[in-house]
């Protein structure tokens, strides 16, 4: 590798092969209905890769969070990592599951405590996932508030929504893996 490719930040890796993936990867690889750039780069980890795609479906499917609430969260964690994949792969989802207009760029402009955009509940859960996002937990007083508003289900379900997404924030970036068209909110708990 030359000394200027060394130095530069541009990352070029190409996907695996999946036909030298172990059974198991594969057979998992082409079961799923969309293979998105993240499930085709995280063929990389195969010993991840089956439980990973089952936690995705989990996290799309059995979540006792609302979908709506959901979506929240991932955009705040988008929105805070700037994360431009993951904001784009969720934009049509979002919308389907009843994210408005003016709440994406409310998160987007980090103005989580605005009353026009949000309801009480939703600054609360904002408020949560962004102390999260910037502490690595919630204090007790944050906790306390938030379960005010949400069950102790609700917030162990946003405790992984958060943490998967800021993984696949990490994941995503590094990588440098381009966007995946999505339009038509079909990712929605159904």
């Amino acid at each position: 590798m030359s000394f200027n490719k060394r130095l530069s930040s541009e990352i070029e890796i190409e996907y695996p092969d999946f036909e030298k993936l172990p059974e198991r990867v594969r057979q998992k690889f082409e079961s799923l209905p969309t293979k998105v750039n993240f499930f085709r780069m995280l063929g990389y980890s195969p010993g991840t890769f089956v439980e990973i795609i089952d936690l995705t479906n989990a996290i799309f499917k059995n979540l006792t969070l609302s979908d709506y609430h959901k979506e929240l969260l991932v955009l705040l964690v988008a929105a805070q990592t700037g994360s431009a994949y993951e904001w784009e792969q969720h934009v049509s989802i979002s919308q389907a599951a009843g994210v408005r207009e003016d709440q994406f760029i409310a998160i987007a402009e980090q103005r989580f405590d605005d009353g026009k955009a949000f309801a009480e509940r939703e600054r609360v859960l904002l408020h949560f996932g962004k102390t999260i996002l910037e502490q690595g937990k919630a204090s007790g007083v944050v906790f306390k508030h938030t379960l005010e508003h949400f069950s102790i289900e609700e917030l162990a379900d946003a405790m992984i929504v958060i943490g998967f997404y800021r993984m696949l924030s990490g994941f995503i970036q590094t990588f440098k893996l381009p966007n995946d068209p999505q339009a038509d909110g079909n990712w929605v708990k159904g």
